[in-house]
């Protein structure tokens, strides 16, 4: 690749120059995600499509057959992407492939600004890159590499002393006419074939076609996307094949039960969701169960599912079923907020900057439509809940002030004053027992707090503590009654929505079900006692981790702690940890269950 400095010709100034481009372009691929020169090479398609007077065309990844067919049918098979676009003569394909941030259209921030397909393609392919190319009907051909003792990226010199050459319409594909383009990828050598899928790629045997339609929303209209299936199958089997790729748009509208958009005009984006239907099956070609993206010019960008996935719709509201719930964040692009992408087209950006999902979330869930809400109710339904909140409240009323933070609301003559104008921090003024009819007792105070929360006053109106809306709201999930998904918070006791305050724990964490068996057991004579035992438990076990979650709120107020470091106090980990220690757990459902139950009958006691 070219990489001398030159002088300009309008300016006396020196162009700066790369001194070592393999190492440059290297360095580059590191940030790329394995298979994302699909996405580069589709895209570069896709641009010298568009160029045409009618972009009408076709985009094909197949096997390049005809390597195939000259090398014999023991030779490794070459994945090549072939696309009817405007075409490349040899000399502009020099200047194009063989600068790092070059393109056949004009560079531009928020385009594909022409480095892509190099430095994702090129190092997973040092054998090389062969373009072949045909423009007004005649065909070039170049072949970029690296050159294997000293690692630099270039073009090959061909026997008639150019870097590119003139080629024949014997090896011109079938899809192509008078114009149009081929990449054949060469691997790490002759014997390497490419049409096998790189480690980790799922579904290995369909793998550009998932990663196509998991990576793309839609193609634009007139442009057909095809992908080879059963490569390794004879010509005449019905699975040896070009299936169409159309991105999951297409996907999610055909097989989803409703659908929309919401508009968050204070944040200045568009997120549109779907809820699927029941009972899918893809067989792998798309992403057909819950997850969350952002969306830019027709592509999938920061897609999360998995644990991952399921955390980020929570905060977007979507606590219950959200394994049929698909959201995209597309943010407004225009002058005042300009959305691009970083160079690994993995994050979208905004003026630069990552986007803040919490100020999404927080406007979504205020605007959530009346279906997600219907959708979530109804699954929510099904979960077998009993409210321990009273009991629960009740006791640690006695330990608050470990707290070291609770809320007040007016109650008369109740224990303490409160200032409604005033939104302090600290301790509250206790009435009576002095002289002048109020006593000072009131501790530190500070600017944090809610209108009635922690402060102190000569005169005030009457408050009680009370610790409910510090509460975290606590559901308990089984994957039984369908209120937990398959695979979410396996061997995990619990999970925090902080923007929520709710508190999703796992009934079928083996902690708590250990527990529950250890107690039927016990108390096997007791007819219908298992119901009871169960409510016991659980009563213990979400006190143990609502306390957990209010402990580490209130070191919020310490100033010690960063955003950071409190979500690793609530994270699922550090909740699992919480309530692992049970000696003083399992002392509390004795007694509780004494009381109920009756004592444990004396041959399993013993």
């Amino acid at each position: 690749m070219s990489n001398n400095p030159a002088v300009s010709p309008q300016q006396d100034i020196l162009l700066m120059g790369v001194a070592k481009m393999g190492f440059l372009v290297d360095r580059l691929h590191q940030d790329c995600s394995p298979l994302q020169f699909l996405r580069e090479l589709t895209a570069n398609s896709l641009e010298a499509i568009q160029s045409l007077d009618d972009p009408k065309a076709e985009i094909g990844w197949d096997v390049d057959w005809n390597r195939f067919d000259l090398a014999g049918d023991d030779s490794a098979k070459k994945l090549c992407v072939i696309d009817t676009g405007v075409g490349m003569t040899g000399p502009e394909m020099v200047e194009y492939i063989n600068k790092l941030s070059s393109s056949i259209n004009q560079q531009s921030v928020s385009g594909n600004f022409g480095v892509g397909a190099k430095i994702a393609a090129a190092p997973l392919n040092p054998q090389g890159l062969v373009y072949l190319s045909w423009k007004d009907g005649n065909g070039y051909m170049i072949h970029l590499c690296r050159e294997r003792l000293n690692g630099e990226y270039g073009l090959l010199r061909f026997g008639n002393g150019e870097f590119w050459q003139s080629i024949s319409d014997d090896i011109k594909p079938e899809a192509i006419d008078t114009h149009g383009t081929m990449v054949v990828l060469l691997g790490e050598s002759d014997n390497s074939s490419t049409m096998e899928a790189p480690p980790g790629a799922q579904l290995p045997s369909k793998w550009v076609a998932r990663y196509l339609n998991s990576r793309f929303f839609r193609f634009p209209k007139g442009i057909t996307v095809k992908c080879r299936e059963g490569w390794d199958l004879p010509s005449d089997d019905q699975y040896h094949r070009l299936r169409a790729i159309n991105g999951q748009c297409s996907w999610l509208d055909r097989h989803s039960q409703s659908k929309g958009s919401v508009r968050l005009d204070e944040t200045k984006a568009t997120v549109h969701w779907w809820i699927i239907k029941e009972g899918n099956n893809t067989r792998g070609l798309y992403i057909s169960w819950g997850h969350i993206a952002t969306l830019f010019k027709d592509e999938l960008y920061e897609l999360s599912s998995g644990r991952a996935g399921v955390a980020r719709l929570q905060s977007f509201g979507i606590v219950f079923g959200w394994n049929r719930v698909v959201l995209y964040l597309e943010p407004d692009n225009d002058s005042t907020q300009p959305v691009t992408s970083n160079t690994a087209r993995s994050h979208l950006l905004i003026a630069g900057q990552a986007l803040d999902w919490s100020i999404y979330a927080a406007e979504f869930r205020e605007k959530m439509p009346q279906e997600l809400r219907d959708y979530q109710d109804e699954v929510g339904m099904t979960a077998n809940q009993t409210d321990h909140r009273r009991a629960i409240r009740e006791r640690l009323k006695t330990i608050r002030e470990f707290f070291r933070f609770g809320r007040y609301r007016p109650k008369p003559g109740g224990e303490y004053s409160a200032n409604p104008s005033e939104n302090a921090g600290g301790r509250p003024a206790r009435l009576g027992g002095s002289s002048n009819g109020v006593s000072r007792s009131g501790g530190r105070g500070g600017t944090a707090g809610d209108i009635y929360a922690l402060f102190t006053a000569e005169s005030g109106e009457p408050t009680e503590l009370i610790n409910y809306p510090l509460e975290p709201e606590p559901k308990w999930i089984t994957e039984q009654d369908g209120s937990r998904s398959a695979g979410d918070l396996d061997d995990r006791a619990a999970r925090y929505i902080p923007e929520q305050n709710l508190l999703l724990i796992n009934g079928d964490f083996h902690c708590f079900t250990d527990m529950i068996d250890r107690w039927v057991n016990r108390y096997g004579q007791v007819p219908g006692s298992r119901q009871t035992i169960q409510e016991v438990v659980r009563e213990w076990f979400e006190q143990q981790l609502i306390e957990a979650v209010m402990s580490a709120l209130g070191l919020k107020q310490t100033g010690r702690w960063s955003s950071e470091e409190l979500n690793e106090l609530w994270d699922e980990a550090a909740l699992t940890a919480a309530v692992l220690p049970r000696y003083h757990i399992d002392m509390s459902i004795r007694r509780m269950l004494g009381q109920k139950l009756g004592r444990v009958p004396t041959a399993v006691s013993q």
